[in-house]
C-alpha cells in the first residue's frame, strides 16, 4: 500500500504564507459588514404574512414609533405640575429627527360642542395656566375616554404617553440609530431638569434599535466567551500550550474568513447570524483538537514528528470529512427555513466549514511541523476501556433501559408549549427591555392586532350599517382577556354625535351611539378632520378612498400563543358577525412574530425529513452498508426525541429557536455515530467479534466521541449567555440535544450492534 504522504508538510513556512494570503483577503470584508436594525428581517420578501403587513403599511403608514412613558418618581397622580411638564415634553418631541406626528394626553383632540356645532381643541391648551381643578377636570376627562386611557394615561391616573411617529426609509438602520441616540437624550435631559419624574422610552423604533444593540453585544461578549471556552476544552485535552494556540488560530482564522466573505458579499448582520463565528468555531474544533491529541498520542508512541502528523491526518481525513458533509448537510438544510436570517446562518456555517475543513490539513499540520511537541499520554484510553468492558457485560440491560428513557421521553415530547414572547426576546442587559416591563406595568400594552375593515365601497366607512358593526367589534375586543386599549373610527364617530346631542343639537336617528345618516356622519369626520391640531389626521384611521378603517387592539402581557388565540377568535367572531366585505383577519409585526415559530417548523419538517435521508444515503455509501444508512436514520432521530423530551419536561415552553434545532443537529449528532461505525466496521473486518470490536471502539475513539460532545455542548452552551432570547433558547437546547446523542452512542448503540450482530460470523464483507 502507498504511504500517505501530506504535501502541505513539506513546505510548512510556504504552506503558511499561503493560507494567511487567502484568508487576509477574505478577512478583509469584515469592515463591508454592518448591522441591520430592521425588526422584519425575519421574514420573508416573498411571504404571504409580510406582503399582507407590507400592503397595510401602504394603506395607513409604517408604525415607526417611539412611546415616551412619563410618571412620577413618588407615584402622583397627574396634577397641574404634571400636565405642564408632559405638555414641555411633547413641544419638544417635535424636534426629534425624521418626526411627524407627536400625540399626548395634552394635545389630544376633544371635541367640545356649541349650540348648534361641535369644535376640536388640545386637551390643554394652556398648560402655563392650569390650576389644579382644571387638571383635575382634565384627569376625569381622560379617564373617560376609551381612546386614552391605557394607551396614552395610565388607568390609575399614575403615568402618561408621548407617542411619537417617525418617517423612514426602507433601510433606515442610521437613522434609527440617530432617532435613538437623539431621543434617549432628550429623555435625559428633561430628567436633570425635572428630577421628581422619570421618562422611559419603549415602541418599534426602539425595538429596532435593540436588535443591532443585541447583535452588538454578542460580538463584543460572545466572541471572546467563546475563545475563552474554547482554550480550556484544549487545555482539557490536548494539555500543551502550542497546539493548543495553533488550533486557536485556526478556529479565528476560519471563522473571520466565512464572516469577510460575507462581508464582500454585502451581508447585514442581525442577532441571528451574529452567532455564525462561534457556530463556526465550536462545530470546527473537534476534528482539529482529534488531529492534534492523535498526533501527540503517536509521539507518546515513539514515532518521530513528521510521522507522528502524518498518521493523525490519515486517520482522521476521512471521518472529518463524512463528519464534515453531513454537518454540512443539516445547515445548508436551514435553508427550507422560513426566516431568512435562519437561512443566512446556515449558509454562512456551512461556508465555515469549508473553509476550516481546507485549513484543517493544510494550516494546522503547517503550523504543528514548526512546533515543538511533547509526547502525550493517553490516560483516558484505560476509563474507555472499562466504559466498553461495562457496556458490553450489560448490553441487555443497558438496551432495555435506555429504550425505557427514550420511551418516556418521547411521551414528554407532548408537554412542549409552542410558544414564546416577542417583547420580551430581550433580558434585562437591555434598556428596551427594562423600560418596556416599567411600561406594560404601569401605562400600555407591547403587542397590537391590526384589523384592516374593508367597507366595499368609496366612503363607505361613513354608511351607518358599516360603522354599527364596527362599533360591535370593537365592544367585542374590549371585553377580550389581556386586551387593554382598542381604537375604532366608530368611537370617533359616538364622541362627536355625543357631544353635539349634548348641545342641544337636533339630528337623525341614533342606533348606539351612531346616527342612521349617512350624510350626517360624512359631515361629522369632515368638520373634526378640519379641526385637528397641527400635525394630526385620520389617515392612519381611514383609507384614502375611505373605502376601509383600521381597528387596532392593543394586548398587555400576552405570549405568542395569546395573541394567535385572539387572532383566531377575532377572525371567526366578523365571520359570524359582519357582512363578508368587513371580514378580515388581524395583522401587524406582532402577529407575524406570533406565527414566526409555526411557520418556521413547519418549514423545517420537510428540511428535516430531507437532512435525514441524505445523511442516510452517505454514510451507507461511504461505509458500504446499507445497513448502516438505515440504521442513521434512527440514531439521528433518538437524540432529538431525548433532547426535546426532557426540555418538555423541565422548561415546557418552546420558541422560535426549535424551529432549526433538530434540522441543525441532525449533522451534527451523526458525528459521533460516524465515528463508532467506522471504526467499528474496521473491528469486525479484521475479525474481531462483536463484544471484541465494542471494546476496541471505545479504546480507539471513546476519547474522541467524548471530545466531539463536549466541545460542541460547551461551545453551544456559550450561546446561553447572549442577551438574544432566541440565541440563549438555540443554545441550551442544541447543546441538550448533543449530550442526549453521547448517550445514545455510548449506552445504546453498541447493545444494538450486539444484539444486531448476534447471530453473524465474526467477519463482515
Amino acid at each position: 500500500m502507498t504511504r500517505f504522504e501530506n504535501p502541505f508538510l513539506a513546505l510548512p513556512r510556504s504552506t503558511i504564507l499561503l493560507c494567511l494570503i487567502l484568508l487576509g483577503l477574505a478577512a478583509a470584508g469584515l469592515g463591508r459588514l454592518t448591522l441591520s436594525s430592521d425588526t422584519r428581517v425575519f421574514f420573508s420578501p416573498e411571504g404571504q404574512a409580510l406582503q399582507t403587513l407590507t400592503a397595510f403599511d401602504q394603506k395607513y403608514g409604517q408604525d415607526n414609533s417611539v412611546l415616551m412613558v412619563m410618571a412620577a418618581k413618588d407615584r402622583r397622580v397627574v396634577d397641574a405640575p404634571f400636565l405642564k411638564a408632559l405638555s414641555e415634553l411633547t413641544a419638544k418631541a417635535w424636534q426629534l429627527p425624521y418626526s411627524t406626528r407627536v400625540s399626548s394626553l395634552t394635545n389630544f383632540p376633544h371635541v367640545t360642542s356649541d349650540a348648534d356645532s361641535f369644535t376640536v381643541e388640545e386637551m390643554v391648551s394652556d398648560p402655563d395656566g392650569l390650576t389644579d381643578a382644571q387638571a383635575g377636570e382634565v384627569l376625569k376627562t381622560a379617564l373617560d375616554d376609551k381612546l386614552l386611557v391605557n394607551r396614552l394615561i395610565a388607568a390609575d391616573g399614575l403615568a402618561a404617553g408621548i407617542l411619537v411617529n417617525f418617517k423612514l426609509p426602507q433601510e433606515a438602520s442610521p437613522e434609527v440609530r440617530k432617532i435613538i441616540s437623539t431621543t434617549r437624550q432628550l429623555a435625559r435631559d428633561f430628567a436633570a431638569s425635572h428630577p421628581d419624574l422619570e421618562v422611559r422610552l419603549t415602541g418599534n423604533v426602539v425595538l429596532m434599535g435593540t436588535f443591532a444593540e443585541a447583535a452588538l453585544s454578542d460580538v463584543i461578549w460572545l466572541i471572546p466567551a467563546s475563545l475563552l471556552v474554547t482554550s480550556i476544552v484544549m487545555i482539557l485535552f490536548v494539555r500543551a500550550i502550542l497546539p493548543s494556540l495553533a488550533i486557536l488560530s485556526l478556529l479565528g482564522l476560519s471563522s473571520a474568513a466565512a464572516m469577510g466573505l460575507a462581508g464582500w458579499y454585502g451581508h447585514a448582520v442581525n442577532t441571528a447570524t451574529v452567532a455564525c463565528p462561534v457556530i463556526i468555531m465550536t462545530v470546527n474544533l473537534a476534528a482539529a483538537v482529534r488531529i492534534v491529541t492523535t498526533a501527540l498520542g503517536a509521539l507518546g508512541r515513539g514515532l518521530d514528528k513528521k510521522s507522528a502528523i502524518q498518521e493523525a491526518i490519515k486517520m482522521n481525513l476521512w471521518p472529518v470529512l463524512l463528519t464534515n458533509a453531513t454537518t454540512m448537510v443539516g445547515f445548508l438544510s436551514m435553508n427550507l427555513a422560513d426566516a431568512p436570517p435562519l437561512r443566512e446562518q446556515g449558509n454562512l456555517v456551512a461556508l465555515g466549514i469549508v473553509i476550516s475543513f481546507i485549513f484543517t490539513f493544510t494550516w494546522l499540520p503547517a503550523m504543528l511541523m514548526l512546533m515543538k511537541l511533547r509526547p502525550a499520554v493517553q490516560r483516558s484510553q484505560a476509563v474507555m476501556v472499562s466504559l466498553g468492558h461495562f457496556v458490553n457485560r450489560y448490553y441487555k440491560l443497558l438496551f432495555i433501559l435506555c429504550a425505557f428513557i427514550v420511551v418516556a421521553c418521547g411521551l414528554w415530547l407532548d408537554r412542549i408549549r409552542l410558544d414564546d414572547d416577542f417583547a420580551r426576546y430581550f433580558d434585562q442587559r437591555f434598556e428596551y427591555r427594562r423600560d418596556s416591563d416599567f411600561t406594560e406595568q404601569h401605562l400600555t400594552g407591547l403587542n397590537t392586532i391590526e384589523f384592516d375593515v374593508g367597507a366595499g365601497k368609496e366612503n363607505g366607512v361613513y354608511d351607518p350599517a358599516y360603522q354599527q358593526h364596527l362599533a360591535d367589534f370593537t365592544t367585542w375586543l374590549r371585553a377580550q382577556p389581556n386586551v387593554v386599549s382598542v381604537l375604532s373610527i366608530s368611537d370617533i364617530t359616538r364622541r362627536i354625535d355625543k357631544a353635539v346631542r349634548s348641545s342641544g343639537a337636533q339630528g337623525g336617528g341614533v342606533k348606539g351611539g351612531i346616527p342612521d345618516d349617512a350624510e350626517r356622519i360624512a359631515q361629522y369626520f369632515l368638520l373634526y378632520e378640519l379641526s385637528l391640531p397641527y400635525g394630526a389626521s385620520l389617515n392612519d384611521q381611514v383609507s384614502v378612498s375611505r373605502n376601509s378603517s383600521r381597528v387596532t387592539a392593543v394586548l398587555r402581557h400576552v405570549t405568542s400563543s395569546d395573541i394567535r388565540a385572539l387572532n383566531d377568535k377575532a377572525t371567526a367572531w366578523l365571520s359570524n358577525n359582519v357582512p363578508d366585505v368587513m371580514q378580515t383577519r388581524g395583522i401587524s409585526l406582532n402577529v407575524l412574530f406570533a406565527e414566526l415559530s409555526g411557520v418556521n417548523i413547519r418549514s423545517m419538517i420537510l428540511s428535516t425529513i430531507v437532512s435525514i435521508l441524505i445523511i442516510a444515503v452517505v454514510v451507507g455509501l461511504a461505509l458500504r452498508s446499507p445497513v448502516y444508512g438505515a440504521l442513521s436514520i434512527l440514531l439521528n432521530i433518538l437524540p432529538s426525541v431525548v433532547g426535546f423530551g426532557l426540555w418538555g419536561l423541565l422548561y415546557q415552553q418552546i420558541g422560535l429557536a426549535a424551529s432549526v434545532v433538530t434540522a441543525m443537529t441532525i449533522g451534527l449528532v451523526v458525528d459521533d455515530t460516524i465515528y463508532f461505525l467506522i471504526m467499528y466496521q474496521a473491528a469486525r473486518r479484521d475479525g474481531m467479534s462483536a463484544e471484541e470490536a465494542i471494546n476496541h471502539v471505545f479504546a480507539t475513539v471513546g476519547v474522541a466521541m467524548l471530545v466531539i460532545t463536549a466541545s460542541l455542548t460547551i461551545g453551544f452552551g456559550t450561546l446561553v449567555f447572549s442577551g438574544f432570547e432566541v440565541n440563549r433558547s438555540l443554545g441550551a437546547m442544541t447543546a441538550v440535544v448533543i449530550m442526549s446523542n453521547l448517550f445514545i452512542d455510548w449506552l445504546m448503540l453498541p447493545p444494538l450492534m450486539r444484539i444486531m450482530d448476534r447471530q453473524r460470523p465474526k467477519t463482515v464483507s
